[in-house]
């Protein structure tokens, strides 16, 4: 910690002075630094706001699983807070103590997110939904955003070269998506997304040509004048 939670002295300082003296001071610190969160350091500050949202979040699945209760004799829509909470008590878990995992911490929230879909199924007694349609829906997202994620990392040159490819992948992603809940309804048929897919690449395409023929980074503020 960086303040004593007993006088609010600073951890680090070395006391000097009488002891009527400290006391005053320390006083006046306690007053002063006992609450003052900017001299926390990061993960100090990641462990607090891992904490505080705890705190909501299990305060407000209390409540409602409380007046559910109260009303129904039993629980029926407090079923839906509960899974809601823990599914981002989890993911906040994730960003709190593995951003640094960047790979393993995605696993974790797609198999979240999946469980999440999953479980909504059980409450409403229709498993299927979540399992056919849900789950392959936020596996193919998942997928596009680590691509789009991979690809800035690897990418040297960084401008509106980024917009294309988001808008590409934007594209292939709606591609995949039509296919899923197509395949989902009997009948695969693509519609609207090779429409969307053919506007995208033409923007991308000119995108990527003004980058790359500058053959320099291209301010994004100024080529838009922003």
């Amino acid at each position: 910690m960086n303040f004593c939670p007993l006088c609010g002295e600073k951890a680090e300082k070395e006391q000097t002075g009488s002891v009527n003296s400290v006391n005053a001071n320390n006083q006046i610190n306690k007053k002063n630094h006992t609450y003052d969160l900017t001299g926390l350091t990061e993960p100090q500050r990641e462990k607090l706001f891992w904490e505080l949202s705890g705190i909501i979040l299990l305060t407000g699945m209390i409540v409602t699983s409380i007046i559910d209760f109260l009303t129904t004799k039993t629980l029926t829509w407090s079923k839906y807070t509960l899974a809601i909470g823990l599914y981002l008590f989890i993911n906040i878990s994730l960003l709190s103590f593995m951003k640094n995992k960047a790979v393993f911490m995605a696993f974790l929230s797609f198999v979240s997110t999946a469980l999440l879909l999953l479980t909504i199924d059980y409450i409403n007694n229709n498993m299927g939904w979540g399992l056919k349609l849900g789950v392959p829906l936020i596996l193919s997202t998942y997928f596009a955003i680590g691509v789009f994620i991979t690809t800035v990392k690897k990418t040297k040159q960084k401008g509106i070269n980024l917009i294309a490819f988001f808008l590409l992948l934007s594209g292939v992603l709606c591609i995949i998506i039509e296919t899923i809940v197509s395949l989902h309804l009997g009948a695969f048929k693509l519609i609207w997304s090779p429409i969307l897919l053919v506007s995208v690449f033409s923007v991308a395409v000119i995108l990527l040509f003004i980058h790359y023929r500058l053959k320099k980074v291209t301010d994004l503020k100024r080529f838009f004048h922003i």
